[in-house]
C-alpha cells in the first residue's frame, strides 16, 4: 500500500513539471515579438561598443601623428659646433692592499655588487663629459662670437642655418650660405651704430658701405660688393625676452614668432648697445630657405676691433624620417 502511494505521489510530481515545461514554452511561442526585440537591443548596443572601441583606437593613431609631427627646433651651435670628450681618468687598481673576503661573502653580495657597480659606471660616465670647442668663435655653453667687420679673430659673416661663424676667407667661394651681417661704426657721428644686413642689401645698396667704416674699412671698397651669389634674406626685432627665447622647443612655436613678428626688412639698426634683443631672421628663396631666432646674449666693445656679439641661435628643424627630432645630417656641408 505505501509503495503504491509513493509511485502514485512520484507520477504526479512529473505530471506538474512536465504540464510547467509546456506551459512556458507555449508561452514564449504566444510572444515572439519580445524575444526578438530582447535581441535587438543587444545587437544594437554590441554595434555601439564596437563603434567606440574603433574611434578610441582612431583617436589614439591621431593623437601619435600629431606628436611626430611636431619637430623640435635646431640649436646648431651646440649640435655643429662643439665636441665632447670623455675626462674620466682610469682609477689605479688597491686591490692587493684590501683584504681578500670569504669566498662565501663574495657570492652573497655578488649581484648587488655588480648592480651598483654599474649604476657608478653609468654616473660617472655622465659626468665625465666635457664640452669643448676647437674654435675660438664658439663657446662651450652653447654661444657663438660674431664679430663685427673691424674684428681680427670673430668673423662678422653668419650662415643661420648651419650657425656658422664665417671670416672673409670662410665665405670664398660659398657667400650664399652667409644670411646676416653684423656691423659697428662711428662713422655718423655723435653715437655708434650697430646694423645688422642683409648680403643682398649690402651689394645692391649705393650707401650702404658706410654702415663698414673703420679702422678696417675706410671707403666703398667693402668684399661683399664683389660677392656673385648673395642672399635676399630679412630681418626684424622680436619682443621676445630671455625666457620666452629658451621656452621655444618646436617648429610650431618658432614659426609663430616669425609670422607675428612685423617690420622685416633687408636691414636693422641700433644707436644704442643690442644686449638682450631677440631678432627673427628668414631667407626664402628657390635655392635656400630657412627661419630662426638669434639671441644676443651679451655685447663686447663697441665700433673698434674689440666689439663682438655673444649669441644664441634656434632654427627651423629638418626632420626626414618622421620622429620629431632634427637630423644632423640635414644641416652638415
Amino acid at each position: 500500500m505505501k509503495m503504491t502511494q509513493a509511485l502514485f505521489y512520484l507520477i504526479a510530481f512529473f505530471q506538474l513539471v512536465l504540464n510547467g515545461s509546456l506551459t512556458a514554452q507555449e508561452n514564449n511561442s504566444n510572444n515572439p515579438g519580445k524575444m526578438t526585440k530582447k535581441t535587438e537591443q543587444l545587437n544594437t548596443k554590441t554595434s555601439e561598443l564596437n563603434k567606440q572601441t574603433q574611434q578610441s583606437a582612431d583617436n589614439i593613431k591621431s593623437a601619435g601623428k600629431n606628436i611626430k609631427s611636431i619637430v623640435a627646433v635646431f640649436e646648431p651651435i651646440l649640435s655643429l659646433r662643439l665636441k665632447k670628450k670623455n675626462i674620466a681618468e682610469p682609477q689605479e687598481n688597491n686591490s692587493e692592499n684590501k683584504a681578500v673576503a670569504s669566498e662565501q661573502t663574495q657570492q652573497e653580495s655578488s649581484a648587488s655588487a655588480t648592480e651598483a657597480s654599474d649604476n657608478q659606471s653609468t654616473e660617472i660616465e655622465s659626468q665625465a663629459l666635457e664640452v669643448y670647442s676647437v674654435d675660438p668663435s664658439y663657446n662651450s655653453d652653447g654661444t657663438a662670437n660674431l664679430g663685427n667687420q673691424n674684428h681680427p679673430e670673430f668673423g662678422c659673416y653668419i650662415d643661420i642655418m648651419t650657425g656658422t661663424i664665417m671670416d672673409e676667407v670662410d665665405v670664398a667661394g660659398q657667400t650664399g650660405r652667409v644670411d646676416l651681417i653684423f656691423t659697428a661704426t662711428d662713422y655718423y657721428g655723435s653715437a655708434p651704430m650697430y646694423a645688422f644686413l642683409t648680403p643682398s642689401y649690402v651689394k645692391n645698396d649705393l650707401f650702404s658701405n658706410y654702415y663698414f667704416r673703420g679702422p678696417v674699412y675706410k671707403d666703398a671698397n667693402i668684399p661683399v660688393r664683389q660677392w656673385d651669389e648673395v642672399n635676399e634674406s630679412e630681418v626684424a626685432l622680436t619682443n621676445l625676452t630671455a625666457v620666452q627665447f629658451d621656452k621655444i622647443k618646436n617648429n610650431d612655436q618658432l614659426m609663430a614668432v616669425v609670422k607675428k613678428t612685423p617690420g622685416f626688412k633687408d636691414k636693422i639698426e641700433s644707436r644704442t648697445k643690442i644686449e638682450g634683443k631677440i631678432f627673427a631672421i628668414k631667407t626664402e628663396m628657390g635655392s635656400r630657405t630657412t627661419y630662426g631666432l638669434l639671441q644676443i646674449v651679451n655685447q663686447y666693445g663697441t665700433t673698434g676691433k674689440n666689439g663682438y656679439l655673444k649669441i644664441k641661435l634656434k632654427v627651423t628643424g629638418l626632420d626626414s624620417n618622421g620622429d620629431g627630432i632634427p637630423d644632423i645630417q640635414s644641416y652638415q656641408n
